[in-house]
């Protein structure tokens, strides 16, 4: 029997029956007197009519009471899995809740490309100062952008990452020299303390010789590092006339991977 048909008014009439029945020391003829007092008109419908043929009273009312028993527990079934989803639901809100209450909408992150209008000349180390953040594949959130340098607004351990590219055409001129050492810094800059510290470096020296048409060299580091509110983070290069500035071959950026606890 499926307790979803049910309605409420049949439910109520069944309990009435089903407690007038449990009564065991009423006999047939003070059973049917009670019957008749205490089950409602629209109740008397649902117990069958006993045709004076001796003994069916109590099979009716073993029927009955056997349907009662199994629809109560059908019932009290119905009831206890909605009260458990119920339950179940409202601690996955409460979990979801504080979830939202611990973390920040969105992770501090930056990725930066290089922006080609305004590359240094010469073979000197630089600092590079002109990077795009909101353009093409740059993106930034809850960090900032000023001066050539990616500024920390959220104390946290995170992963700095950097790619540089350097590409030579025989077609842009013959080189200062052959013999370059193609090289990328990637710096942090404390504020309160002012003073400067390395995090990473890469290169390599290299021998481009004017006999080849095309020159091409990657450098590419990452590290993890613990960084607090306000520092800066700049990326210094040597021969940046060299570099390529498609926006897959020079950037650099930074995402948020823990609190400081």
């Amino acid at each position: 029997m499926d307790p979803n048909r049910i309605s409420e008014d049949d439910t109520h009439c069944i309990n009435r029956i089903f407690k007038l029945h449990e009564n065991a020391d009423l006999q047939d003829t003070t059973l049917e007197s009670q019957d008749t007092k205490l089950i409602p008109d629209s109740c008397k419908q649902m117990r069958r009519l006993r045709g004076g043929v001796p003994g069916l009273w109590a099979v009716d009312r073993i029927r009955v009471d056997q349907m009662s028993l199994q629809l109560l527990l059908e019932l009290q079934h119905l009831v206890r899995s909605q009260h458990i989803r119920a339950e179940k639901a409202m601690m996955e809100g409460s979990w979801l809740e504080l979830a939202r209450r611990g973390k920040p909408d969105t992770q501090p992150f930056a990725h930066l490309t290089i922006n080609a209008t305004d590359i240094p000349s010469g073979s000197h180390k630089v600092s590079l100062s002109s990077w795009y953040h909101d353009r093409g594949w740059a993106k930034i959130s809850n960090m900032t952008f000023s001066n050539g340098k990616l500024i920390v607004n959220q104390d946290g351990f995170y992963f700095l990452y950097a790619n540089i590219c350097f590409r030579h055409h025989e077609t842009s001129g013959d080189l200062a020299t052959e013999y370059l050492q193609l090289m990328v810094y990637v710096t942090k800059t404390s504020i309160k303390i002012p003073s400067s510290h390395t995090l990473m470096k890469g290169g390599s020296t290299k021998y481009w010789s004017g006999n080849s048409e095309f020159h091409f060299y990657s450098i590419n580091v990452g590290g993890f590092f613990k960084l607090r509110s306000g520092e800066e983070i700049s990326i210094e290069v040597s021969n940046p006339s060299l570099l390529d500035p498609d926006q897959d071959a020079t950037y650099f950026g930074a995402f948020k991977v823990l609190d400081i606890d």
